[in-house]
């Protein structure tokens, strides 16, 4: 099967970057039929570096947002396939051959994921695909394992959920709830590790904003709670809805700590979790006494102190592990 897809990039002042994601996707074989950018009323240089990289590009006279830059994008878009790439990520050398195989391997599949690897991270040489796991509307819940750069979409079905949500945060795990959970979706949505692109990921992204990321999560997951736990006890999907909401905001914390701010400008626990329980457990957990106890204990047990007598082994080399995105 000949892979025919379009590459579309929704841009907002984006000068900077814009140009090498474009070039990313034109260098692509096989070959995009277009790169589509569509620049959310920009003020700077984005449209005129995006035609000159060569794309086509439809300029917006005022910013409306994520949402709507990308659903403008669909309903430009003309291929079969389509990947939607953010304007300061870049897709990777071997994206568009992966991207064959794993229409070959799933040609009635309508998206396909792959993975990422950080902007400053060497590529890696000539990947092959690991093995396709599937993703329902139960386990999307559970976690969004789709990286918005790196998912190829289908656009018939796209276009027949209608499309992308007009919002500004989590428009894609938005839009990959309803698409899940349309009733012909069963066996269609596939997920792999395998980098396809270069993404840029930090605290001035819109990623980076913890805060607004974690109520937006919060109230999607509340809205599809109810048909994601379909066929579970009431009782039963309240207590996973609340130990999915705990996870929600726990992870957040996490993340927002990454990226430099200080636990006092998060989301009181309460905001995310519903009751008393859970939130006072949960602000005791995330007390600094606690995660320096906490810290210690996983140091102490990762080094290995010496027990009955054994020999302290040498301190473990620890890699950071990126925080993913929700």
């Amino acid at each position: 099967m000949t892979l025919t897809y379009e590459v579309l990039v929704p841009a907002y002042q984006a000068e900077d970057s814009i140009a090498e994601a474009v070039a990313s996707a034109l260098a692509q074989r096989p070959a995009p039929e277009r790169v589509l950018v569509y620049s959310d009323g920009s003020t700077d240089e984005t449209v005129q570096r995006a035609r000159a990289a060569g794309a086509e590009v439809v300029d917006g006279v005022e910013n409306r947002g994520v949402g709507a830059a990308r659903q403008t994008l669909l309903e430009q878009a003309r291929a079969p396939w389509l990947l939607v790439l953010d304007s300061d990520d870049r897709l990777l050398p071997d994206a568009a051959r992966l991207f064959a195989e794993a229409v070959e391997e799933h040609p009635d599949a309508w998206v396909l994921g792959f993975g990422e690897v950080p902007e400053t991270a060497a590529a890696p040489h000539s990947p092959g695909l690991d093995p396709a796991r599937p993703v329902d509307l139960r386990s999307l819940w559970r976690r969004n394992p789709f990286v918005s750069s790196s998912t190829l979409i289908r656009r018939e079905p796209a276009v027949r959920v209608g499309g992308f949500p007009p919002v500004r945060r989590l428009v894609d795990y938005a839009f990959w709830l309803v698409l899940a959970g349309d009733p012909d979706a069963r066996g269609r949505l596939w997920n792999r590790s395998t980098p396809v692109t270069a993404r840029a990921v930090h605290g001035g992204t819109i990623t980076g904003n913890v805060v607004a990321a974690v109520a937006a999560e919060r109230e999607l997951l509340v809205r599809h709670a109810g048909a994601a736990l379909a066929g579970l006890p009431g009782p039963v999907r309240g207590a996973v809805t609340r130990a999915r909401l705990c996870v929600l905001w726990w992870r957040g914390l996490s993340r927002h700590l990454d990226y430099g701010r200080p636990a006092s400008s998060y989301l009181p626990a309460g905001d995310v979790v519903p009751g008393g329980v859970l939130p006072g457990l949960l602000r005791l957990l995330a007390s600094p006494s606690v995660q320096r106890t906490v810290r210690a204990a996983v140091r102490a047990a990762r080094d290995g102190l010496p027990r009955d007598g054994g020999a302290a082994r040498p301190p473990a080399v620890r890699t950071p592990v990126a925080a993913s995105e929700g």
